[in-house]
């Protein structure tokens, strides 16, 4: 287990061991290159030089980071537009995040982020990005592919929550809503990836309004949701981002989902239930553990 991605990320294989150290050594490299790229907070990651650059100007920024960007533009053109990576500037606003040292940001849209061939951007209107619904799966993504580029039998990968296993099946339990200290079992994760967004911990404004680190696009505005959203995927990338689609519009979740072989496990004070196919999941015999 290291410190990277803002949480704790935990690693664990079984396989022989020669190929294990090694698998488990790259996989945690790979996620420090993703870090480094990536990072709203590293001053020299492309995000940081993607915010303060000027608008008109082209930027090149490395494979890996213009291979999430393209996945957030798509999903974002699938999604209607709930997910979009480029509303940093309410997140700053809110203080969930620190202000960049670059030019303020006007209330843009994904689409004012142009990709150009050859990994490169350009702002038509100056923003800030923010790929941290996003690269932290793409990152559990990579520790996988490394540790099966080295022979791993099996393996799990958890960023706080982002989880991704191969080999064996992997038990799966989220924080329930209503009480963050107890567990809810869902099932059984098989080959596949999964990832929970949810506000246990919301701030609450003067007046009693809550709101959490979750942005609503259409409203360019910070929104606490009230559940907790899981969604299962083939890639961590895509459980993490469609996360934050349900989340905003639980009533679309079978539409945007089931042509991504993706399902939604959705848990509030009415319960669990269930939206859209996967065949990564084995869920439905959940129950609430200590």
């Amino acid at each position: 287990m290291r410190p990277l991605l803002g949480t704790f990320v935990e690693i664990r294989a079984s396989g022989e061991p020669l190929r294990l150290g090694k698998g488990v050594a790259a996989a945690f490299a790979a996620i420090e290159r993703v870090q480094r790229l990536m990072s709203f907070h590293e001053p020299q990651s492309d995000v940081s030089r993607i915010n303060a650059a000027q608008s008109g100007s082209i930027l090149r920024v490395d494979a890996l980071t213009y291979t999430v960007l393209r996945a957030a533009h798509a999903l974002s053109e699938h999604s209607r537009s709930l997910f979009d990576v480029t509303t940093a500037e309410a997140l700053v606003r809110r203080g969930f995040l620190p202000r960049p040292d670059a030019d303020d940001a006007q209330r843009v849209t994904f689409r004012d982020l142009e990709l150009l061939p050859r990994s490169r951007v350009r702002w038509r209107r100056k923003g800030w990005v923010d790929l941290g619904g996003i690269a932290k799966g793409f990152a559990v993504d990579r520790a996988i592919e490394a540790l099966q580029s080295h022979g791993v039998a099996s393996g799990v990968v958890n960023a706080g929550g982002d989880l991704r296993c191969f080999g064996a099946p992997e038990p799966i339990h989220v924080r329930s809503p209503e009480d963050p200290s107890a567990l809810v079992r869902l099932g059984l994760l098989v080959d596949g990836a999964i990832a929970t967004s949810a506000d246990y911990f919301s701030q609450c404004e003067s007046g009693g309004r809550h709101i959490g680190a979750l942005v609503d696009p259409r409203r360019a505005a910070c929104v606490a949701f009230g559940r907790s959203v899981s969604v299962v995927a083939g890639t961590c990338m895509m459980a993490d981002a469609l996360t934050k689609v349900v989340a905003l519009a639980p009533e679309c979740a079978p539409a945007r989902l089931e042509p991504l072989d993706a399902q939604a496990l959705i848990l509030d004070r009415e319960g669990l239930r269930i939206c859209g196919r996967s065949r990564a999941s084995r869920f439905g015999d959940q129950r609430v553990a200590a």
